[in-house]
C-alpha cells in the first residue's frame, strides 16, 4: 500500500473530516473510498460509452420503455423473476 502526502485548502479538509465523522470513518478511509467510487463511476462510464457507442438510441430508447412499462411499485423481484423478465424479451 502507498503512502501518500496530500496537500489540500484547510476548509476543504474539515469538510471531508466532517462526513468522514458522519459515517463513522477515518479521513484517510473516507479519502480512499471517494476516490475509489470516483474511479469506479469513471471506468463505468468509459465501458458503457464503449458498449452503447454504436446501438441505436431510439431502439435502445424503446427497450427501455418497454422494460419500465413492466415494472410495478411494490417488493422487489426475485433473481428468478427477473430472469423470467430477461427471458421475455
Amino acid at each position: 500500500m502507498a503512502t501518500l502526502s496530500l496537500r489540500m485548502r484547510d476548509d476543504l479538509k474539515a469538510k471531508a473530516q466532517e462526513l468522514a465523522s458522519k459515517q463513522g470513518v477515518s479521513l484517510n478511509s473516507y479519502i480512499n473510498a471517494t476516490l475509489a467510487a470516483t474511479i469506479a463511476q469513471s471506468e463505468t462510464l468509459a465501458m458503457m460509452g464503449d458498449r452503447l457507442g454504436n446501438i441505436d438510441r431510439e431502439q435502445l430508447h424503446a427497450r427501455v420503455i418497454k422494460f419500465m412499462s413492466k415494472t410495478q411499485t411494490g417488493t422487489e423481484p426475485t433473481p428468478a423473476e427477473i430472469e423470467k423478465t430477461i427471458a421475455e424479451q
